[in-house]
């Protein structure tokens, strides 16, 4: 049995070899205590992207059995073969998504463009949630993740008819979320309209990475 995992070991060190620097872990667990059992296993490949509407710090994501909050590059990781959900507390934002090296508004709506209302409205809701606004990084403080969730009364009934794809219940839903969410920023904030976020939007779509 031992042998069986150091030739899995080498076999994963040399998969990792091809794959590239973008593949920052790799994890190997499982095993039988009876003998007589065939070892069973899980591999995992994790790759690195980055989330940007310029980019996104402190941004929530899921894939497969990797989770965490983007750094102030917008970084995030994501396991092969799954897609990626981001989330702000118990506001999901659009469809998850099969991963990869830069993701944008758009990745996160089928078919999405820079004409989407959709994808125009959840880079109004991350712009307007932006604590540090005025340099180059869309910075969400940890609190919102403990505030933006259902069982917070003054927001459950927001989140619930939150509709990206609808402008009117968005407005409606998203002005009482950025109201309640940034009462402890010290500087008001109101909800950043459709044609400033989509020119924010485009300009970090066409950025080099």
């Amino acid at each position: 049995m031992f042998a069986r995992q150091l030739c899995v070991l080498a076999a994963l060190i040399f998969v990792v070899s091809l794959t590239g620097s973008q593949c920052v872990f790799v994890a190997w667990s499982g095993g039988s205590s009876d003998d007589d059992d065939e070892d069973t296993g899980l591999v995992v490949f994790v790759r690195e992207g980055r989330f940007v509407d310029a980019p996104v710090e402190g941004l929530r994501y899921e894939s497969g059995v990797v989770s965490g909050v983007t750094d102030d590059s917008g970084r995030f990781r994501y396991q092969l073969g799954s897609s990626v959900r981001f989330s702000i507390g118990d506001i999901e934002l659009g469809r998850s998504a099969a991963g990869r090296s830069l993701m944008t508004p758009l990745d996160l709506v089928p078919g999405g463009t820079l004409d989407t209302p959709a994808v125009i409205n959840i880079a109004r809701l991350v712009q307007s949630l932006d604590a540090l606004p005025g340099d180059a990084v869309i910075t969400l403080p940890a609190s919102l993740h403990t505030q933006a969730v259902r069982s917070n009364a003054a927001l459950a009934g927001a989140i619930d008819i939150l509709d990206f794809a609808d402008d009117t219940a968005f407005v409606n839903a998203a002005s009482q979320l950025v109201a309640v969410l940034t009462a402890d920023y010290p500087f008001t904030v109101v909800l950043v309209d459709a044609a400033a976020a989509r020119a924010e939007l485009a300009a970090a779509v066409d950025a080099p990475p």
